[in-house]
């Protein structure tokens, strides 16, 4: 009988170690390095800056129209420190982004992350592929920050150069795809999310001002959406 009560307690012990937190936090601040990048199209327009502001970092300027492509450029904050983080565990799941905006109509805003096991998508011309969705960051009444969260099955490694977007068609004729249950190919899967080395907050494909604060982003299994008082 104690040899019994052993086994069953060395197993469940295994079976803690292999499920995950509900949450596990990827990016902080001040943490990792960032950078901003407007569009090098010629005739582009767009202007940002990032810088970090204690706990938080923080993302504003505008988007505006590239005259000769009749359509909106864009601004990103990129991830330039070298690291490694595993979300492979929380596929089912998504990411959880800590945020606050004083441009809550600013339809633009998108997150990318990109590992070396990540596909380029048509027409890439960066190193390696990425995953990229579009997100929205609701008003917030006296400041407070808010959970957005970013369901895996959102991201698709096959989005336009030239809206950021996987539904729409390039002027060569290419029809990007996103992620369905009839396209599964341009989903992330557990390989690319077990090494992911970069993260880009994107100001994209919408003309306008945006500014946005980010103190946060994380795997999570589950996903709120809710005011966070810090």
């Amino acid at each position: 009988m104690q040899s019994l009560a052993v086994l069953i307690a060395t197993l469940a012990g295994i079976a803690s170690s292999q499920t995950p937190q509900d949450t596990q936090t990827l990016i902080s601040f001040p943490g990792v390095k960032w950078i901003e990048n407007n569009d090098p199209i010629m005739g582009g327009q767009s202007h940002g800056n990032w810088s970090v502001v204690g706990s938080y970092g923080l993302f504003q300027g505008t988007v505006k129209n590239v005259s000769f492509l009749h359509a909106p450029g864009f601004c990103r904050a990129i991830t330039i420190s070298p690291f490694f983080k595993d979300a492979s565990q929380y596929i089912a799941g998504g990411l959880v982004l800590t945020v606050r905006t004083t441009t809550p109509d600013y339809k633009g805003f998108k997150l990318s992350l990109g590992s070396l096991g990540t596909p380029k998508h048509h027409s890439g011309h960066e190193i390696e592929g990425s995953y990229k969705a579009k997100f929205t960051v609701p008003a917030s009444k006296n400041g407070e920050w808010q959970s957005v969260f970013i369901k895996f099955d959102e991201f698709s490694y096959d989005w336009s150069d030239y809206t950021g977007d996987c539904a729409t068609k390039d002027p060569d004729g290419y029809q990007h795809q996103c992620c369905t249950k009839e396209t599964p190919s341009v989903c992330p899967t557990a390989k690319p999310l077990r090494g992911i080395n970069s993260f880009n907050v994107w100001a994209e494909g919408a003309e306008g001002d945006f500014h946005i604060e980010l103190k946060e982003i994380a795997a999570t299994t589950r996903g709120t959406v809710h005011a966070v008082l810090v």
